[in-house]
Parts: C-alpha cells; structure tokens; sequence
C-alpha cells in the first residue's frame, strides 16, 4: 500500500501508529495520520493549515479519552483513514506525480470527515478550505 510513498510520507505514517500508541486509542484514524505529520513536519503542517502545530495537536488529544497504553504491535485503519489515504494516492495521480508525498498526505487527511478529526480542527481554528486551497497550490508549484 505504501510502495509509491516518499521515505518523509512513510514516516508520517510510521509516527500515526506511534501517536495512536501514546494517546491509548486502538485504531489509527485520520486524526492519528494528522499527528504523524504534525510529529514528524511541525513547520509543513503549520504553513498549510496556518495554526501553531501545539494548538492542533492539543485539541485533537483533547477529545482522547483516557486508558491504558496499548502494546499492540499494530493498529488497524479507520475507514475514514484509509479513504485518506487514497484521497493522497488519488491525488498524486492526478498531479502526475509518481511518489505520494507529505502534502498529497495532507491534503488526503483533508479530504475526509471524522468526528474527532473535525471537532479538532474547528478547535483549532483550522479554515479547512483554506488550508486545502494552499495546499493545492503548493503541489501544483511543484
């Protein structure tokens, strides 16, 4: 499934898992892929969505409710998670672009509607379409 992701996109991914793990849930979510990426590119995800990396990634952890640290070795995807991750590929393929990158990522977290994902970005004060719009531009100008 992640054959055509740069290392930076496959790391992101790497770092939901690890998220998911920290925050004690049992399913890696859009809002885990949004972690990764805020973990491993602070300054990527705060020009594309225009808040401070803190305040997102406190108001996603705010709806987390409390529990034991899960040791699993792995965590299954939401559907809503992997419908982000298409939306990345899709993406990709539509920029004609052989490799799913950081932004194709983000913009596939974007993409997609969960509860705890959207709660978090109104919290945060995250414009979603304005984000998207940046983000567009951003892969379009290469």
């Amino acid at each position: 499934m992640f054959g055509n992701y740069t290392d930076n996109a496959r790391r992101a991914v790497v770092m939901a898992q690890e998220e998911t793990r920290f925050i004690h849930d049992s399913y890696i979510g859009p809002e885990h892929l949004l972690l990764g990426l805020l973990h491993a590119f602070p300054d990527a995800v705060q020009t594309a969505l225009g808040v401070w990396p803190d305040e997102l990634r406190d108001a996603i952890v705010g709806f987390v409710p409390s529990g034991p640290l899960d040791t699993s070795e792995s965590f299954p995807f939401t559907r809503e998670s992997l419908d982000a991750l298409k939306a990345a590929q899709r993406t990709a393929l539509e920029l004609h672009s052989d490799h799913v990158g950081i932004k194709h990522l983000l913009f596939g977290v974007l993409s997609v509607h969960s509860d705890r994902l959207d709660r978090a970005l109104v919290d945060a004060g995250v414009d979603r379409d304005s984000a998207q719009t940046r983000i567009m531009a951003a892969l379009t100008q290469g």
